[in-house]
């Protein structure tokens, strides 16, 4: 019966009458719950609307989506098209399809709307590299969705960008305090990043992560209205939304650092660069603080930072230490040119 309405569907040629034939279809088809599709079926069934779907009417497209959304009767490829679909009607298969793809989904992290990345910040197949990207290009809301997601990994470098966001904003740090409570491989991650004296642990955290009051913190702050300014500890925490710049769409190395050089806090990028290449705190302090040029630029290599990154941290520098920045065009030139030696010794190798 349903491979005899898939034939009849694909020797149609009016719209109005193929969508109407794809809706009866579709009706049937999620239906029959006790008869389970066969793989054959499911991909021919996709296939075929997959050819007439640009010619569909928007009731046949949301009869796909309300009885097929949230089940493993469409093949990936359909699912991913209804994705692309207007919020409206892709929420459903953003939150809930168990067969849209990961390319899908990197995708939406990347290009999708706040509300596309509202929905699918609450799946549980998210990897690391998608929650990067989602956190360095959404809104707040999505942020707070994230942590609610006990199956949401954080990578260190997502962790990073979240401890910046809540040395000005309460309501991503109640929701760190509340991921903490709630995930222990989370609170593990908190107390390592304190063990190593991370200078961007808001105060707050840090004492609530040393005296076990975590709790506390999440319902002092979850209570607060985040239009407003508040202060705890002595530290003014505001409605504002610090920035992470972008870096070919992903949360890099390079764009915590040019946001740390930003905000001013060259406290914690000494830190982050300590870490990037496995050197004391005091080591690269020291070096950044001298005039030895040649040594700057050479411990900046190893952290592999691109120039634009370097350039940066010397206007940077100039207003941490109060020096002209008359040498910072040159000084990018041959950091450029740095760069570029392993390139022209690995073309001039033999093949």
């Amino acid at each position: 019966m349903l491979r005899e309405q898939l034939e009849q569907l694909a020797k149609l040629k009016e719209p109005e009458a193929r969508s109407k034939l794809i809706r009866t279809l579709v009706g049937e088809y999620a239906r029959s719950e006790e008869y389970e599709p066969t793989e054959i079926e499911r991909e021919l069934f996709s296939k075929i609307v997959l050819s007439v779907f640009d010619q569909l009417d928007r009731a046949a497209r949301y009869e796909l989506v309300v009885r097929l959304a949230k089940t493993s009767r469409i093949s990936s490829e359909l699912a991913d098209r209804l994705a692309q679909e207007d919020y409206a009607l892709s929420e459903p298969v953003i939150e809930c399809s168990p067969v849209i793809s990961q390319k899908a989904l990197a995708r939406l992290a990347r290009l999708g709307s706040n509300d596309k990345r509202l929905s699918m910040a609450r799946r549980a197949d998210l990897t690391e590299e998608m929650i990067d990207t989602m956190i360095a290009r959404s809104s707040r809301n999505v942020v707070y969705a994230l942590l609610d997601n006990l199956d949401a990994p954080f990578s260190v470098r997502a962790t990073l960008a979240l401890l910046i966001f809540a040395n000005t904003e309460a309501q991503v740090l109640a929701g760190i305090a509340k991921r903490a409570i709630n995930d222990e491989e989370f609170l593990e991650t908190q107390m390592y990043i304190q063990e190593t004296n991370c200078p961007l642990v808001p105060l707050p955290l840090k004492k609530a992560l040393e005296n076990g009051t975590l709790e506390v913190l999440a319902a002092t702050l979850e209570c607060l209205d985040r239009t407003e300014d508040v202060e705890i500890d002595g530290v003014i925490y505001s409605r504002h939304e610090a920035s992470i710049q972008i870096a070919n769409g992903e949360l890099s190395f390079d764009a915590i650092l040019r946001t740390l050089f930003e905000q001013e806090r060259l406290d914690a990028a000494i830190w982050l660069i300590s870490r990037k290449i496995n050197l004391a705190d005091d080591v690269v302090s020291d070096t950044l603080k001298s005039d030895a040029d040649g040594a700057i630029m050479r411990l900046m290599l190893q952290t592999g930072i691109h120039e634009k990154t370097y350039r940066d941290f010397l206007k940077a520098r100039s207003v941490w230490l109060d020096r002209s920045t008359r040498s910072i065009p040159d000084l990018v030139m041959r950091y450029k040119a740095e760069l570029k030696k392993p390139r022209r010794a690995a073309a001039a190798a033999p093949h």
